[in-house]
């Protein structure tokens, strides 16, 4: 076999065969690396921070929804199975309960991590506004033929920013509203 007809199959060349400009460019430098590595970390290092400052306002939003369907099922065992209700708000251990008088339903749930009840209204006689103490536990009774009590419960992230979470007594639905902002000292 003659030399011009082993090159016209299609073995493969050696690299020296191969031009030299596409050899040197065939793979990334470690220069080229280092500077896509360091926009990447530019990137997260932007976005990061932006996004844990957006979470306890996503926290806040979250934990105001849950005790609004907490408020609305309570309201609904009363309302459709015709038994009273009694409804526990813990600040201190930062729960919520419902349950039955009767025993045959029951639901609880507890704020996420960095929401507290700040405020429960009504206040009791010669109980201080807030933010004056922190609130105490308070229990409401939830019956059925009667109306429900103007309960507001305002929730604080640790930010500051605040919702408030108010049962309507005529239309038996929560009404979740922003919290004025806390002036501090």
């Amino acid at each position: 076999m003659s030399q011009r007809s082993i090159n016209a199959t299609n073995a493969p060349q050696p690299m020296s065969a191969l031009p030299r400009a596409f050899s040197a460019q065939a793979g990334v430098t470690l220069v080229e690396m280092l500077v896509v590595v360091v926009i990447i970390g530019l990137m997260v290092g932007i976005t990061v921070p932006a996004f844990q400052a957006g979470l306890p306002s996503i926290r806040l939003r979250s934990a105001s929804t849950s005790v609004a369907q907490l408020l609305n099922a309570a309201c609904n065992q009363v309302e459709r199975g015709q038994v009273a209700v009694l409804l526990e708000v813990d600040p201190a251990k930062r729960k919520l309960r419902f349950r039955s008088i009767r025993g045959e339903g029951e639901d609880e749930m507890e704020l996420p991590q960095g929401v507290e009840i700040a405020a429960i209204a009504p206040l009791l006689p010669g109980m201080p506004a807030p933010p004056a103490t922190p609130p105490r536990a308070r229990d409401f009774l939830l019956y059925p033929g009667g109306a429900f009590p103007a309960i507001a419960i305002e929730l604080r992230n640790e930010r500051g920013a605040g919702k408030i979470i108010r049962l309507n007594p005529i239309a038996a639905a929560p009404v979740i509203e922003d919290a004025p902002a806390r002036v501090t000292p």
